[in-house]
């Protein structure tokens, strides 16, 4: 046995030094020696790990013997990231210029900047090259680039990189230095996709190398190193290469492992180690990686040429192999490595990889990366016959958005194209179905809606809703939210009967306007002119007068003759402001001479939107000491004259005077809610505005003669009407389509207080009162009945909208005609109630209805599922879809009942 040489070793991985013993000299070392010295163009590129890095190293030493100059540039060390273009191709310089040892001869740096704001980066590379490489170097040059595939991985384009190559080689026909200049380009890529834009032309000048794995007569140095390690180191040696294929990665990986195995006295055989060492446990002992580099190679390097990769390799493992035809497939699987092309035919490499990349792995992995796995296996398993595997529906639609743009296998598109098939034969069939059972559907509606139609909702329903919506609004009216709306009804009552009210004859208004101040010359009016306008008015025998003018000061001249006038006067009655407000919370007394009992308060009560509808009658101050209105002083001194007796009854609610019962008002009464009810105030029935009493301007009573009985007998008020003096209040005439944009004078609402009561004494006009709350309930959920009553007889929406219009003008015309007879009536309410429940009738009365004509419908297609099963469970699926949840139960528990499925309805899903 000859002995093994001292010092061997088998490289696993990298690149073997030039003198290395374990290097393999092949065919590929004399072509591409032999092409390289005579200056011809060349390129390796093949898979990885097969030996390319190694022989670069040979070629540049054995070359560089010849007295050639070798350049290496190296990509990898040119990274990606944060890489720009003239970066780049500033790399390739310094390699060069390192490679080539041109430190000596050219500031590279300097030279690159004067010229990189004038010229691209690759016009800089080409100018370099001629200006200064083939200047400065005599000898031939070969310049070797490794790793050419890495110009894929930028960011950018380098196609004029390939492009410059291939103008070096044209400029050989122009220029004698370019035929000095060679270029051998090394790594894993596909020449035609090295330029990748198709409007160029193809990089396609140079010489292949094609680099097989090691033959049988080539590894004699290989079986130099088993030598004293197996008992036939050249039988062994062929083993290997059974198993390797002649890999050169593996081939020497697996001696390595022999000669360890052998060392440790456990080597039995080659493929004991091939399997222990390599197959078994692949993924986890592969170190240095090689498997796994062709696994992501064929699974992660395009993703959507996946599947067909995998089928493409599935199918030469199932035949053994396949016809080459240069596809962008094939090409892809030679260049991962774990396919050859030998003699126009792919086959696997070699029984590692077919036994690390089995039928079971490729299986596996179309499994994980097919959203339809087990469905296309089992139809080919079925020889493609069995169309219960088929995509459908849903699932058909998502394996199509999936597949759009990936490469599949020719088995993954017949199974799409057979699912696609069967789909648009069942929507045919489907387009039928469908058709039909809309039929089926409208017949049972139509059947079903005219028998619904005859059926009306139970009187029971009526009390029901009519409690149901009297309730919520009862609750509204309680917190005081339609108090407003109540107001502004009695408002507009109130505008509406002026033209029915005839005027009041019994008082007469002196008032004192601008003109008035503007002649006297002063305000307040001077004592003198109020003393001389009383005395022409106490001429004229006037049942009572009444100052509405506070006189708690004296204002000269003439305020001793007034105060004569008011000794002298006993119908006189002045006026006092006992209340305190917000704005002035200090009363103004009564004139001081003028007898106390002839006094009364001025004061009126403001509702919160700033109107009076309440009159004050009187007030009980401190000391139980109790003080009237001037209304109720001038109203008691009339009535007296008339024989009635007008004697006020302390804490009684209801004061009777003559044919009038004066009721107290409460915080609640009518549309109040928790109003302020202090002292003794009742409802103002107003008389109306200043046109609906006599009225004297102040100049006519100081200046004309007065006319014969105008004043006699009568009651006379005397007050200011001068805007300046702003002794007005807004009430109900202020609001409406026939109300007065002015407020009424405190001296008119007086009058209209004097006048409801003498009125309502003497001739019975009707005071204005309310009904107790329980009475006001019982109206109000009257007409929430009502309202449920009409909606229930009248099937039409639009009938039923009239009937709401007709009765609420009904409503109207009853109020406003109990308003005149003396009676507020709760419009606002009754309104609400009598339209709420109404609609709400109607919508229970819908939903009822609905729910019976669903019920007839759901009927009527199950009877008809047992002519058309197909067009009937669709039928019934349709109305299910455009039913609530509760019906659609309802639907799944009668079809359960009836023992029906709709497993038929999958067709047209």
């Amino acid at each position: 046995m000859t002995a093994a040489k001292p010092n061997f070793e088998y490289q696993i991985g990298g690149s073997l030094e030039s003198s290395a013993p374990s290097y393999v000299k092949r065919l590929a070392d004399t072509e591409f020696y032999e092409r390289l010295k005579w200056g011809q163009f060349c390129y390796v590129l093949n898979s990885r790990q097969m030996g390319k890095s190694s022989l670069r190293v040979q070629m540049m030493q054995r070359l560089q013997a010849e007295g050639i100059i070798c350049a290496f540039i190296d990509l990898t060390g040119m990274g990606t990231q944060d890489v720009t273009p003239e970066k780049w191709y500033a790399g390739i310089v310094q390699s060069l210029v390192s490679s080539c040892q041109l430190h000596s001869k050219i500031q590279w740096r300097s030279w690159w900047r004067e010229r990189r704001d004038l010229l691209s980066p690759v016009q800089c590379l080409s100018q370099f090259i001629e200006e200064v490489l083939l200047v400065e170097v005599k000898e031939n040059i070969v310049i070797f680039i490794d790793e050419i595939d890495r110009v894929l991985s930028q960011n950018f384009s380098l196609d004029d990189f390939f492009a410059l190559i291939r103008f070096f080689f044209q400029q050989r026909e122009v220029n004698y230095e370019y035929k000095r200049l060679t270029f051998a380009l090394l790594g894993v890529a596909n020449p035609n996709e090295l330029i990748q834009n198709k409007t160029q032309t193809p990089f396609n000048i140079g010489k292949a190398i094609e680099l097989e794995g090691f033959q049988p007569d080539e590894v004699q140095p290989l079986i130099d190193g088993l030598k004293q390690r197996v008992s036939n180191p050249e039988a062994v040696l062929m083993q290997i290469l059974e198993w390797t294929g002649g890999q050169p990665f593996l081939t020497q990986k697996l001696c390595q492992f022999i000669v360890l195995e052998s060392t440790a006295q456990r080597f039995s055989s080659v493929e004991q180690v091939v399997r222990s060492h390599i197959v078994e446990n692949w993924e986890s002992q592969d170190e240095p990686e090689h498997l796994r580099t062709i696994r992501d190679r064929i699974l992660y390097r395009n993703e959507k040429r996946t599947g067909r990769l995998l089928e493409l390799y599935q199918q030469i493992l199932r035949l053994g192999e396949i016809s080459a035809d240069g596809t962008p497939e094939q090409i892809e699987l030679r260049l991962s490595g774990l396919v050859v092309e030998q003699q126009g035919k792919l086959k696997v490499y070699n029984r590692i990889y077919k036994a690390v990349f089995n039928q079971n792995w490729v299986n596996c992995k179309l499994a994980e990366l097919r959203p339809y796995a087990e469905a296309i296996a089992a139809w080919s398993a079925s020889a493609c016959q069995d169309e219960s595997y088929l995509l459908r529906g849903q699932a058909l639609q998502d394996t199509l958005a999936w597949a759009l743009g990936k490469s599949l296998g020719d088995l993954d598109y017949q199974f799409l194209a057979a699912s696609q098939e069967l789909a648009k034969r069942q929507a045919q069939m489907s387009l039928k179905a469908l058709a039909q059972a809309n039929k089926l559907l409208a017949q049972a509606r139509q059947k079903a809606k005219p028998e619904v139609l005859q059926r009306r909702i139970a009187w029971g329903w009526i009390p029901r809703i009519a409690i149901y919506v009297t309730a919520p609004i009862l609750l509204l009216r309680f917190a005081g939210l339609l108090q407003g709306g109540e107001w502004n009804m009695l408002d507009q009552f109130f505008c509406w009967r002026l033209l029915l009210e005839s005027p009041e004859k019994r008082i007469v208004i002196v008032t004192i306007d601008e003109e008035d101040i503007r002649k006297v010359g002063k305000w307040p009016i001077p004592d003198q002119v109020l003393a001389k306008a009383i005395a022409n008015i106490k001429a004229q025998q006037p049942r009572a007068i009444g100052l509405d003018i506070y006189r708690d000061l004296p204002v000269e001249p003439g305020h001793q003759d007034l105060v004569n006038i008011f000794k002298s006067t006993s119908n006189l009655y002045g006026i006092e402001k006992v209340v305190g407000s917000e704005i002035n919370t200090i009363p103004i007394a009564s004139p001081p001479t003028l007898n106390p009992e002839r006094v009364g308060f001025a004061d009126q009560v403001v509702d919160a939107d700033g109107k009076v509808r309440r009159a004050l009658l009187s007030v009980k101050l401190s000391q139980n000491r109790i003080r009237y209105s001037l209304a109720v002083k001038l109203a008691q001194h009339y009535l007296n004259k008339e024989g009635i007796t007008t004697k006020w009854v302390d804490n009684d609610p209801n004061q009777a005077w003559g044919k009038a019962v004066l009721e107290k008002f409460v915080g609640n009464d009518g549309g109040y809610v928790r109003a302020d009810y202090g002292g003794y105030q009742i409802l103002l029935n107003f008389r109306g505005n200043q046109e609906n009493f006599d009225t004297l301007p102040l100049k006519d009573i100081l200046e004309k003669p007065i006319p014969p009985a105008s004043l006699r007998d009568r009651l006379v008020l005397i007050g200011t009407t001068a805007e300046s003096i702003k002794d007005v209040l807004y009430t109900p005439y202020n609001s409406g389509l026939f109300g007065s944009s002015q407020p009424m004078t405190g001296v008119t609402v007086h009058a209209n207080i004097i006048s409801q009561i003498i009125s309502a004494a003497v001739d019975g006009r009707p005071l204005l009162r309310v009904w107790p709350k329980p009475i006001e309930w019982m109206w109000i959920l009257v007409w929430a009945g009502l309202g449920a009553s009409v909606s229930r007889q009248l099937r039409s929406s639009i009938a039923i909208a009239a009937s709401i219009i007709f009765a609420g003008a009904g409503l109207l015309g009853i109020s406003f005609l109990a308003f005149c007879l003396g009676w507020w009536l709760p419009i606002i309410p009754s309104l609400l109630v009598f339209l709420g429940s109404a609609v709400a009738l109607e919508l229970v009365t819908h939903k009822q209805l609905e729910r019976l004509q669903f019920h007839h419908t759901l009927a009527l297609l199950l009877e008809m599922c047992q002519d058309h099963p197909l067009a009937g469970a669709i039928a019934i699926e349709y109305l299910k879809q455009s039913e609530s949840q509760e019906n659609q139960a309802f639907i799944e528990q009668q079809l359960r009942e009836k023992q029906l499925t709709t497993s038929t309805i999958e067709l047209v899903e």
